[in-house]
C-alpha cells in the first residue's frame, strides 16, 4: 500500500487520498481597517434587520450593483443571509473594490453597534485573508 500515509503528527492525517486538518502554508490574515457602515439611515427597517447583529457577527462584502453610477467602486455590506445593512464608506471602497477585483478574500465582522438618536451606528472591522 504505497499510496497510504499514516498519522505524521497530531491533527495531520491523510489516508488513501483524504486530507484532514492540514494547515495552509503561508496563510495569514491582514487587518485593513475599522470603519462605520455608511448609509444605514437609508435602509428601510434597519432596526428590525439588525436585531440579531452584534459584536462578532460576520458580514459579507459585495460589489454594489444598485448604487449611484457615480460611485463605480461602491461595496455593499450584507448579513450572511443577504440582507443589505449599508455600504463601505466611499473613502475605503475604492481600495477594497480593487482588492476584491484582484481576487483577494475580504472578510468583515461587526465590532460595535449603538443607536445614536435616530441613527444606527454600526462599526465593522475589515480584514484580508491572504493564502
Amino acid at each position: 500500500m504505497a499510496n497510504e500515509i499514516a498519522v505524521i503528527e497530531k491533527n495531520w492525517l491523510a489516508l488513501a487520498g483524504q486530507v484532514k486538518d492540514l494547515p495552509v502554508p503561508f496563510e495569514q490574515t491582514v487587518f485593513l481597517t475599522d470603519c462605520h457602515l455608511a448609509g444605514t439611515e437609508e435602509i428601510d427597517d434597519i432596526l428590525v434587520k439588525t436585531q440579531d447583529v452584534d459584536a462578532g457577527t460576520p458580514l459579507v462584502l459585495k460589489r454594489a450593483t444598485t448604487v449611484d453610477v457615480a460611485d463605480a467602486r461602491a461595496m455593499s455590506v450584507e448579513t450572511q443571509t443577504g440582507t443589505c445593512l449599508g455600504y463601505v464608506p466611499r473613502r475605503y471602497g475604492a481600495v477594497m473594490a480593487r482588492l476584491m477585483d484582484a481576487g483577494k478574500q475580504l472578510n468583515a465582522k461587526v465590532v460595535g453597534k449603538a443607536l445614536e438618536g435616530h441613527w444606527l451606528d454600526i462599526t465593522m472591522s475589515i480584514e484580508m485573508k491572504e493564502v
